[in-house]
């Protein structure tokens, strides 16, 4: 028996996740340990649309599953998967590379949580961008009663059309 690291992903109805997520997440990983599944990392992505309509449905939420499992127990998992009516859809995949893989997302995760909420940057944001304009709106002042105008402070294009002309008499 060799136990392998695969990644699971489960496709729900938007609808069902969001009456009940819990029981959904309980239900998905309930499947991996049940068939004698280590889960070691597991994360629920936004609900979202879906390319093509699966029994009626337009919208759905994937829950992604990194777990330890033996190579005969992803049988038996994905005929659980499929009988129960809550899940639409399951793909279980093993790859060399997944343990990159979910260190990486482990990483952005852990990333996502320390960052500060949105909300608390989007009043700083807003202050410093009130104070950028009153601090240019002296300069422009003071350029204008110099005399200067702002088009002389850009540089001027140069064009180098005598280079082209020498590549042509090489060819």
């Amino acid at each position: 028996m060799t136990e392998r690291l695969y990644e699971g992903l489960f496709l729900v109805d938007a609808s069902v996740a969001s009456q009940n997520w819990a029981e959904l997440e309980a239900l998905m990983t309930g499947i991996v340990t049940n068939h004698g599944g280590s889960i070691e990392y597991s994360e629920k992505w936004p609900e979202q649309r879906l390319a093509y309509e699966i029994n009626g449905t337009k919208r759905g939420v994937y829950f992604l599953v990194y777990f330890r499992a033996d190579t005969q127990s992803i049988v038996g998992m994905r005929n659980d998967a499929q009988l129960s009516e809550k899940i639409m859809r399951c793909l279980f995949v093993q790859e060399t590379f997944l343990e990159e893989e979910m260190k990486r997302r482990q990483e952005v995760a852990e990333r996502r949580a320390a960052e500060p909420e949105p909300a608390a940057e989007a009043p700083a944001a807003e202050e410093a961008a009130a104070e950028e304009p009153a601090a240019e709106a002296p300069a422009e002042e003071a350029a204008a009663d110099s005399g200067e105008s702002e088009a002389a402070e850009e540089p001027v294009a140069v064009e180098h059309d005598a280079g082209a002309g020498e590549e042509e008499e090489k060819e």
